[in-house]
């Protein structure tokens, strides 16, 4: 449309009648607006007056009614500028009339005189009242309202700075995707919310400006069809807060408004705005972006122009600044470059890892200005920083490494730290890409945290680049990497040394050399004492004997496997005594001795040494089960001497719990011995006397086994044996009835019925020798029919005296002669 063209209007009031009635109606069409579009015009210009607005107003309180100035976009892709104003009364005197002065632009034409709809707000060319005759006047240009001006907008953006970047952001996404949600502004002015949208308009590049459609005032906000639409605190609309998939609100009158959205470009584009600096805005445009999918809402360069004019920026602004100047900086000047570095320097807010990061490859620019004022506070920062970068990540590390480097910043008080860090940034690197074969792997806090395959590769070399320009750092990272072997992985962590840094010497580093040794071990080598003592020589001779070396090669040559009893004796008898104490290896080896098998052959031997060579205190309980078993074994063997089995039945009240295996050994160890055809005299009384369930169990069980049955069966003297201690001790006490009870009639019965009566003559004449009534008794237990009565008269009753238990000193056993 050139600018002799008659710009297509629309006037809408409520008018007397006429052709085309009364009423609310068109009064003045142009003849190039199509007649199609003006029933959905029509329900773009109407007007209601506030709630609280005086129902019959005065004509000085005309003006105070907002006005309804709207850019919409029609059905068919032109658009409608229109201004609504109330005006009181019609032509009848009835009070609610408007009217609208419309334009209507076709097509793709822009808005005459190349403004943007927004700055149409107020023009004086807008009517209030409908041209005589009926036909608009003439239009050919629409001049700017005077009412919006930098500075006001620099001034209402400071007074909304706390919402503004909110704003901007929903602003932004109104062009993200088409169903984006409306923004709803509630101010008590029409002007205000113009300001608004002015606000939007200049942030916005031009060809967005110039299709945004708003409203600056409707009573009916859900019925509105623009972007923007603005409200006053009385209208049909209530919210309540929180998230809405519909609209966002920004209330600026004490209202709930929506959350807010963390937008980097926003942020900066407030920034610009507050300072007054709208015309960055254009400025940027014309930058390249400051990634290859920038777009018109690109961070980096509006951040980079804003810092270039000494604009302050939030810490991702100056982050996504110094990223755009390394990029795209070397193009400029250094009229861009020095307030550019200054802003950087100068900061503000508390500085995150992504604006350190940001900030390491203008090391070289940044040293540069050493020796300017501006970077004093960014020295102290860094030194701040790198005191406390327990848990940042590697590349942040190296970047403010080469940034303290570059600014001449003394670091020798924080190298401990900072080759803590490389030491576990090196560590990190080695497990992410072990990790590649394993589902799930660990990230790191802070911007920087996440660790990518390609970045696991590069991490090594990045460690071995930095140790290899700081001497101090490589040996103090090797001393961490060594200690971390001491509780870690010492092969891993010796092949993570080698791969960063294939030349470096180990001699001090006996935990990594070891792993190194153990790296070698050819696969076939199955004798973990071998390798071990191999391993303590390979740490060195100044590292022999200290507890965390041990440790180390303990771990390495039994990695997962337990310790045998057998193995633990080598240990044991081969190393000094306090060797193994400070080192844990003793406790490995009680342990071993504790947990052995029933039938291991090495453990009670075992135990013994460990009573024999432990220096410190065995705790009570330990001490009993090891005494426990190292009898055991004594007994089993045929060494224990006279009243092992009151020694054991002591041991085993005081080692509660006892180990299963160890209660098995000692049981098994007792009553064999005491099952044997020739027993040692007067160890069963006590095993009666005691009472022991566990012991007299385990007696019962080898009683019902292969190897005494066949005793049995094959010998009178050891069935005569048998029924004189199995008959012996009535009423001893209830654990040894039931046992002797159980012996007498489920094991020993059995055996006597099927004997030939030859044998069981023999076994009458075995108990005739030691005299009394024992030869009598078996043949009245032996009769048929007779067990029961003579289970209660016989075997059961009580003497005159209590007579002396089974197997004891007084007494000689039937068949037992011979042994004494």
């Amino acid at each position: 449309m050139n600018s002799s063209t008659h710009l297509p209007q629309l006037h809408y009031t409520s008018a007397a009648p006429g052709p085309d009635g009364s009423g609310f109606r068109f009064t003045a069409v142009s003849e190039t607006v199509p007649a199609n579009l003006l029933r959905e015009i029509e329900q773009l210009v109407g007007y209601e007056p506030p709630r609280d607005a005086p129902s019959r107003p005065s004509a000085s309180e005309l003006g105070l009614f907002p006005a309804a100035f709207t850019h919409s976009t029609l059905s068919d892709g032109s658009r409608l500028l229109c201004r609504s104003v109330y005006t009181g009364a019609d032509y009848s005197g009835r009070y609610g009339n408007f009217h609208a002065h419309a334009i209507w632009l076709p097509g793709d034409e822009p808005v005459p005189s190349g403004l943007l709809p927004v700055e149409l707000w107020e023009s004086p060319s807008w009517s209030r009242g409908t041209p005589d005759g009926g036909r608009p006047e003439p239009l050919t240009a629409l001049p700017p309202g005077r009412r919006m001006d930098r500075p006001g907008l620099t001034a209402f953006a400071a007074a909304r700075a706390e919402r503004l970047p909110a704003f901007l952001a929903d602003v932004r996404a109104l062009f993200a995707a088409p169903d984006a949600p409306q923004l709803i502004v509630v101010e008590r002015d029409a002007h205000h919310i113009m300001q608004w949208i002015a606000l939007a308009s200049a942030v916005l590049p031009r060809e967005l400006a110039d299709r945004l459609t708003f409203t600056s005032y409707t009573r009916r906000p859900l019925q509105a069809r623009q972007q923007i639409v603005g409200i006053f605190p009385d209208a049909d609309f209530t919210f309540s807060g929180g998230a809405d998939h519909r609209y966002r609100v920004h209330d600026s009158t004490g209202g709930a408004s929506g959350p807010a959205r963390e937008d980097g470009w926003a942020s900066v584009a407030a920034r610009v705005w507050t300072a007054g600096l709208p015309k960055l805005f254009t400025a940027a445009e014309k930058l390249p972006p400051e990634g290859a999918d920038g777009g018109p809402f690109d961070h980096g360069r509006l951040a980079a122009v804003a810092a270039a004019e000494c604009v302050a920026l939030d810490s991702a602004g100056r982050a996504a600044a110094a990223r755009w100047a390394t990029r795209h900086g070397p193009a400029h000047d250094a009229e861009f470059w020095g307030p550019l570095l200054a802003t950087l320097a100068e900061g503000g807010d508390p500085r995150t890892s992504e604006e350190w990061l940001a900030f390491g490859p203008l090391a070289a620019q940044l040293g540069r200005m050493a020796d300017h004022a501006a970077t004093a506070s960014l020295k102290e920062e860094l030194l701040g920083t790198l005191a406390s970068v327990g848990r940042a990540p590697l590349d942040l590390v190296l970047a403010l490494l080469d940034l303290a480097d570059a600014l001449s910043v003394e670091t020798t008080g924080v190298l401990p730290l900072l080759a803590e860090r490389a030491s576990a940034a090196l560590l990190g690197a080695q497990s992410s890409h072990s990790a590649q074969s394993s589902p799930g792997a660990a990230s790191s806090p802070g911007a920087a945290s996440a660790h990518s395959a390609a970045s696991a590769d590069e991490d090594p070399a990045a460690v071995a680049a930095a140790l290899g320009r700081h001497p101090g750092i490589r040996g103090a990272v090797l001393g961490e990497l060594d200690l971390a072997a001491a509780s870690g992985d010492p092969v891993r962590l010796a092949a993570v040394v080698r791969g960063a840094m294939p030349d470096v010497d180990l001699t001090d580093t006996p935990h990594l050399r070891m792993g190194e040794a153990a790296g070698r071990r050819p696969p076939g080598d199955d004798d973990p004492v071998r390798a071990f003592h191999a391993l303590v020589a390979e740490a060195g001779h100044a590292y022999k004997g200290r507890p965390a070396v041990l440790r180390t090669a303990y771990r390495l040559a039994w990695a997962e496997r337990p310790i045998t009893p057998g193995q633990a004796r080598f240990l044991l008898n081969q190393l000094p005594p306090d060797w193994l104490a400070s080192s844990g290896i003793e406790r490995r080896v009680t342990e071993a001795a504790l947990a052995a098998p029933a039938r291991d052959p090495d453990a009670p031997e075992l135990a013994a040494d460990l009573l024999r060579y432990t220096t410190g205190a065995l705790e009570p309980r330990t001490r009993s089960a090891l005494s426990l078993l190292a009898l055991a074994g004594q007994i089993a063997d045929g060494r224990a001497t006279p009243g092992f089995t009151e020694q054991s039945v002591a041991l085993c009240r005081m080692t509660t719990p006892l180990e299963p295996a160890i209660a098995e050994r000692i049981g098994g160890a007792i009553a064999g011995t005491l099952l044997s055809p020739q027993p040692p005299p007067g160890e069963l009384e006590q095993l009666a006397r005691s009472g022991d369930p566990d012991l007299l169990g385990a007696y019962l069980a080898m009683a019902r086994g292969d190897t005494v049955l066949g005793r049995l069966r094959t010998s009178p003297s050891y069935v005569a044996a048998c029924f004189f201690h199995w008959s012996s001790g009535p009423g001893l006490n209830s654990a040894w009835e039931r046992t002797r009870t159980t012996l007498l009639a489920d094991v020993l019965r059995p055996v006597v019925r099927r004997l030939p009566p030859e044998a069981v003559a023999e076994v009458v004449r075995h108990l005739e020798r030691p005299g009394g009534r024992w030869a009598r008794d078996f043949q009245e237990w032996n009769r048929p029919g007779r067990i029961a009565r003579l289970g209660g008269r016989l075997l059961g009753r009580k003497p005159p005296e209590t007579p002396p238990g089974p197997g004891s000193p007084g007494t000689t056993a039937p068949g037992e002669e011979r042994r004494r």
